[in-house]
């Protein structure tokens, strides 16, 4: 059974090697390319004020990436007291690579279980940072400030839709993990091919759209995508 895995490049590893184990037969093709954008000096000003923040989140592994490289370079030195929240686990080996404990979702992995951390249920006045791509949900963001926080948003990527992307003829199941990955790959899948969605909320645009079967994984971590496979027969 050939699996076709759509997450940029270099964030397919881990996932096509779980598929290998189980005995599918991944292939990979990036839905999405990955620019970095400019560290302009406004967001280093907010950068340097890391210590005032209640919470810093990043919203995927690009995020913190990208974002802890520009902040390693004003803070040679942590700030202590600062909550560190990632949106999955992924995202948080990305913030051990430097040296920092994220707090993370236990499941679930997106904004709703972000937003469902301690440390952000009385958050009245305080501060929070978010570290994302220059599009996404808003959410999180509209969800803080209703809850009294002081909500920063610095953008460190964009996403654009890979031009060379190839399903090739005979994939059985495509995985998608975000609304925008399905906007730039539905043109291009084979007849009869299927598709693991990350989450139900990407299920519901997938379905929107296409008319062929359509699986809902509990997330888009690579166990739950794995895990939502068809058994080999």
């Amino acid at each position: 059974m050939q699996v076709l895995v759509t997450r940029p490049q270099g964030q397919e590893q881990g996932l096509m090697a779980a598929l290998g184990q189980a005995g599918y037969q991944p292939c990979h093709s990036p839905a999405l390319l990955i620019e970095p954008l400019p560290v302009t000096a406004a967001m280093r000003r907010t950068l340097m004020d890391l210590d005032l923040y209640h919470g810093v989140f990043f919203a995927s592994p690009n995020a913190a990436r990208l974002a802890l490289s520009a902040m390693a370079d004003l803070w040679p030195q942590w700030p202590v007291g600062v909550h560190w929240l990632a949106v999955g686990r992924a995202t948080a080996a990305e913030l051990g690579q430097w040296q920092l404990t994220a707090e993370v979702p236990a499941s679930g992995f997106n904004s709703e279980a972000v937003l469902a951390l301690p440390c952000l249920q009385d958050i009245q006045e305080k501060k929070v940072l978010l570290c994302r791509g220059e599009t996404g949900r808003e959410l999180l963001a509209q969800t803080l400030q209703a809850r009294g926080a002081e909500v920063s948003s610095l953008a460190f990527y964009r996403r654009q839709a890979n031009p060379d992307f190839h399903c090739p003829p005979g994939c059985d199941w495509a995985m998608i993990t975000s609304v925008e990955s399905w906007h730039s790959v539905v043109s291009g899948l084979p007849a009869g091919c299927g598709v693991i969605a990350a989450g139900e909320r990407v299920a519901a645009q997938i379905r929107a759209s296409f008319d062929g079967t359509v699986i809902t994984a509990a997330s888009a971590h690579d166990d739950d995508m794995l895990a939502a496979l068809p058994g080999l027969q």
